[in-house]
């Protein structure tokens, strides 16, 4: 036989076969966020680009400053700085909230949380404090020793508002400051759901997101996380409910018939509003996972959209009608958790777990107990939640 037909077929001359060069192609550094979450070469075409056109997805881009910072040096950014020397402690905080602890909101907002949200943290002092804030209270929440994370969560997330007040005082003049400034609250906001005390926090900085979302706006300065609103929100959510599971019947009935016990007691014009939005929420359960979640949204906006005055006397201890709704939210906040999961990329039920364990307990024990049989309902909900098989009786059996 010839020797063309011994090298291809004998293995030990095979090494010697020459492969094909690889086609060499240029990395898509630059491309939309709808691109690099399917991770596939994007045209970076301004303002949509062929793939978005192709399968009409809506085509957004970092703002430049955002596309500089994931791949320069810090130095070459001037309007962000961070000075403090971070501990052991610290770096172990850090490494779990790139691992566990990073938020996603806006929703589905996983990835640049960690490819952008991060690197600002190490330019913006106030936003790491907000980071490792909400990395000591998530670690808190699920380790053996959890006491020994106490002061460095509020160290730091008294840190971090203390710089977020300061940025909200003056001018924002770039889209790092902005994205910084969005994202700390957001920080904030999710450390509050893992706080035993972070009711009334979570309320405040779920009004803070919103207007300092608003406030970005306003000032024209362009910005990843001030994109989203409860529309777009609404319309990206929508694609992951073809398989989301439906609420039992009997236990949407026994949410609304608890609810509606509180009617008699709400007078004043914010608690009235308050009720009638549970009341609606709670009555969707069972009929549509995305229209309880639409319900959830519009929940979350009038708490937003209440004046001063009224927020203050919703937050009120000393107004059992306003605790006992607020029993009720929290109690939503719990069942919907198959529901919400679904605003993270990655996403389990049982990492919702740890959240607002002790909240409606807190006000049962706060309130008169001529008003603690009204909490049946809530206290019984979170007593599922804590030992883990809420799901198993809040979903309809498939």
């Amino acid at each position: 036989m010839g020797n063309s037909h011994e090298t291809s077929c004998n293995p030990a001359s095979a090494v010697c076969l020459r492969r094909r060069p690889r086609k060499g192609h240029k990395k898509s550094r630059q491309g939309c966020l709808e691109c690099k979450r399917r991770k596939i070469k994007c045209q970076e075409k301004h303002p949509r680009c062929d793939n978005c056109a192709r399968l009409s997805l809506r085509c957004r881009y970092l703002p430049e400053a955002a596309a500089i910072a994931t791949r320069l040096p810090v130095q070459r950014i001037s309007s962000l700085h961070i000075g403090n020397i971070f501990s052991l402690t610290d770096m172990r905080l850090f490494h779990h909230f790139l691992v566990a602890a990073f938020p996603h909101f806006p929703v589905r907002s996983d990835n640049i949380w960690l490819s952008y949200i991060t690197p600002l943290g190490h330019q913006c002092e106030y936003l790491m404090h907000a980071m490792l804030a909400l990395s000591a209270s998530h670690l808190r929440k699920i380790s053996p020793a959890p006491s020994c994370l106490s002061i460095p969560a509020q160290t730091h997330r008294l840190a971090a508002m203390k710089g977020l007040n300061e940025a909200l005082s003056r001018p924002i003049c770039s889209s790092e400051e902005a994205d910084a400034a969005i994202a700390s609250c957001y920080a904030l906001l999710l450390q509050s759901w893992y706080m035993d005390d972070g009711l009334q926090a979570s309320l405040v900085l779920t009004r803070s997101c919103e207007w300092t979302t608003r406030w970005v706006r306003e000032q024209k300065v362009k910005s990843v996380l001030a994109d989203e609103n409860e529309y777009t929100k609404l319309a990206i959510m929508r694609g992951r409910f073809k398989d989301a599971p439906i609420f039992d019947v009997a236990f949407s009935q026994k949410a609304v018939a608890s609810v509606q016990s509180l009617q008699p007691l709400c007078v004043e014009d914010f608690q009235v509003k308050v009720f009638h939005e549970l009341k609606k929420t709670f009555e969707l359960l069972h009929i549509s996972p995305i229209a309880a979640y639409d319900a959830c949204i519009k929940m979350d906006a009038l708490i937003t959209q209440l004046d001063h005055t009224a927020f203050l006397q919703l937050l009120e201890s000393s107004n059992e009608t306003s605790q006992l709704l607020l029993a009720h939210l929290v109690a939503l906040h719990l069942v919907m958790r198959p529901i919400s999961c679904r605003e993270r990329k990655h996403y389990t039920v049982t990492m919702y777990g740890i959240r607002m364990n002790t909240w409606i307990p807190g006000i049962h024990n706060s309130i008169s107990e001529d008003s603690r049989n009204l909490l049946e309902w809530p206290m019984w909900v979170a007593r599922l939640h804590v030992e883990g098989v809420l799901e198993k009786w809040s979903l309809a059996s498939s």
